[in-house]
């Protein structure tokens, strides 16, 4: 990454900026941006036409009679034709759903005048509108009959709904509530129900139209967000002299640069190029090769590198893969996403879907090549089978995938403290990179001598020189060559104390890897007892048996499917996030390399 400072006369800021915007290389730094009315205007316009645009996607792919419907519209206005029979489509929802409910409750009390109603009030006359459950109307009608006038209007769905009229003098106490008196007939409530629907299809036609105008929609909004990053950019720059120069601040790739400095040279335009600070603020942008570009999608749910640090992806990107299949450890299981990764990556037309699709398909084989390893197919023990009976012993068993992990935990560890070493010596030269250097030398002595050389027999005691001199110079370096340029006895002190804080972060880290085997044997297990269930709950009745025994198989490897890949998801981000990065020595960048460019 190459920084440009860059002063221009305040006049020709704006057509400069353009000039950049259409090169398209230059990132100018945004700093403390507030928005002023002109851009939280240009916000709201580019919100309204991406949301559109979201919402007429599912209509497109409903209201196909419309596809040949020719456009006639700006896409200004057909936004506001949009917007608006959108609205009304709410309001007549609403309205629609409220008198439906009125109609239902309006059925009961049947046909009636209106006027006649009115006539009576007037004559000093008050109807009162109930309903009671059918057993106890029948219960009270005679007794009520000897105190009211009481007229049975309607009986449904074993309710009785009856009205009481009264003199408008006469002081009136009823133990039931009263209904609120209908204010138009049933046959009224559907006439209008049949109008709001006839308002609700005129509003869907102009909706179904407003299709043809979703490429429109997008690009408007795509060159307002333009514009916006064009007015950033320009509200952003330090005034100088005055106001009368503008100084601005932008960075570009260094393969890029040769064409930033054409344009800047054409301009006329004082400038001056350098290299980043590690005090500056710098864009950074991943550059990674078909398979490790997969595997960025993970790492930006936690943040990029800083800039003129290492990038963790081409790293992790293998790790995780190999996680995802410890953790679901299961032929079957893997089969069924690596055939859906293939699915998507092959039909999916949207960029980012068919890379999820891909990286499925990479963490489905790696599955599938686990199960392999530990004769696991949903849960089926291959070893059981004749035809694998020579390769039986050959399968890792929960003992072997115990040690498997915690051997996985230790490798990724060494090669996140030896990215961190590497980085050090780069960045700020070899003395920096000593201690983890020292570090690594005790680890790898110390596994060597308990591990490796008793598991192959080889006749290397642990306390013979080799050892007891690798480990003594990894401890040399790790209590005084820790602060490079300071004092032996404040080199050694700390150093003693960033050994005790590393032996039990690393011990902590190690056995973290655990997860790995506990998850992997767990999946293993309920798909096993899913199995048995279907086996052992299945009645002995022909056809019968296989359907039971389907319906459980279904439900029970479908649910541990889910939550295994659940887990598989999110603990491989886990060990990578937390135990790798922390010993890798990663450090989180602030900014997104975002060009000054027309979309």
């Amino acid at each position: 990454m190459m920084k440009y400072s860059m002063i221009v006369f305040y006049r020709d800021c704006q057509q400069f900026l353009q000039q950049l915007q259409k090169l398209g290389l230059v990132d100018v730094t945004v700093s403390a941006w507030k928005a002023n009315d002109g851009e939280q205007n240009l916000v709201e316009k580019i919100k309204n036409y991406r949301q559109a645009a979201q919402q007429l996607k599912s209509v497109a792919t409903t209201q196909k009679n419309q596809q040949n419907y020719k456009k006639k519209l700006d896409a200004e206005t057909a936004l506001e034709i949009y917007t608006n029979a959108n609205g009304k489509l709410v309001k007549l929802k609403t309205e629609l759903d409220k008198i439906t409910k009125e109609a239902a409750e309006l059925a009961a009390w049947g046909e009636f005048d209106a006027d006649r109603i009115e006539t009576l009030k007037k004559a000093g006359i008050t109807l009162h509108f109930y309903e009671l459950d059918e057993k106890r109307f029948e219960e009270f009608k005679t007794l009520w009959n000897e105190k009211y006038s009481i007229t049975e209007i309607n009986a449904i769905d074993k309710k009785t709904y009856f009205v009481i009229a009264t003199q408008a003098s006469e002081v009136f106490e009823f133990d039931l509530p009263e209904l609120k008196q209908p204010a138009i007939t049933h046959r009224q409530a559907l006439e209008n129900i049949k109008k709001i629907e006839a308002e609700i299809e005129e509003q869907q036609n102009i909706v179904s139209r407003s299709a043809v105008y979703i490429n429109d929609f997008i690009a408007e909004s795509q060159r307002l967000s333009d514009d916006l990053h064009l007015s950033k950019a320009l509200n952003s720059g330090e005034a100088a002299a005055d106001g009368k120069l503008v100084v601005l601040e932008g960075w570009a790739t260094a393969d890029t640069q040769t064409e930033v400095d054409n344009l800047l040279n054409s301009s006329g335009i004082f400038y001056i190029k350098e290299q980043p600070t590690p005090e500056d603020n710098t864009p950074v942008k991943l550059k990674n090769n078909r398979f490790a570009r997969l595997f960025e999608f993970i790492e930006q749910f936690y943040a990029l590198p800083k800039y003129g640090t290492t990038d963790m992806t081409p790293y992790c990107a293998p790790f995780y893969m190999f996680f995802f299949g410890f953790c679901l450890c299961d032929g079957g299981y893997g089969s069924i996403f690596l055939i859906m990764g293939l699915f998507l990556a092959k039909k999916m037309k949207n960029g980012l879907l068919r890379s999820i699709g891909w990286l499925t398909f990479w963490c489905g084989l790696a599955t599938l090549l686990f199960g392999i390893a530990t004769g696991s197919f949903f849960g089926i023990s291959l070893g059981e089978f004749k035809l694998f009976e020579p390769v039986k012993n050959i399968f890792l068993d929960s003992t072997k995938l115990f040690y498997f992990a915690l051997g996985t935990g230790i490798v990724h560890l060494l090669l996140g403290m030896g990215i961190k070493a590497y980085g050090k010596a780069k960045y700020f030269g070899f003395r920096y990179s000593l201690s983890t250097i020292g570090w690594m030398i005790v680890l790898i002595s110390t596994v060597t001598a308990l591990i490796v050389v008793p598991a192959l027999s080889c006749a290397v005691p642990f306390g013979s020189e080799i050892f007891t001199g690798a480990i003594g110079l990894g401890l040399f370096l790790m209590l005084f060559c820790n602060s490079p340029g300071k004092n032996i006895l404040v080199n050694f002190g700390s150093g003693l104390w960033n050994t005790y804080n590393d032996l039990t972060g690393i011990l902590g880290d190690t056995l973290s890897y655990l997860r790995l085997f506990a998850l992997g044997l767990s999946g293993s297990v309920l798909a096993t007892v899913f199995n048995s269930l279907a086996t052992g709950m299945s009645p002995d009745i022909i056809v019968v048996k296989q359907i039971v025994m389907l319906v459980i198989l279904l439900i029970g490897h479908i649910l541990n499917l889910c939550m295994s890949a659940l887990g598989a998801f999110v603990h491989p981000m886990r060990l990578t996030f937390v135990e790798f990065y922390k010993n890798a020595g990663f450090e989180a960048g602030q900014r997104v390399f975002n060009p000054l460019k027309k979309q």
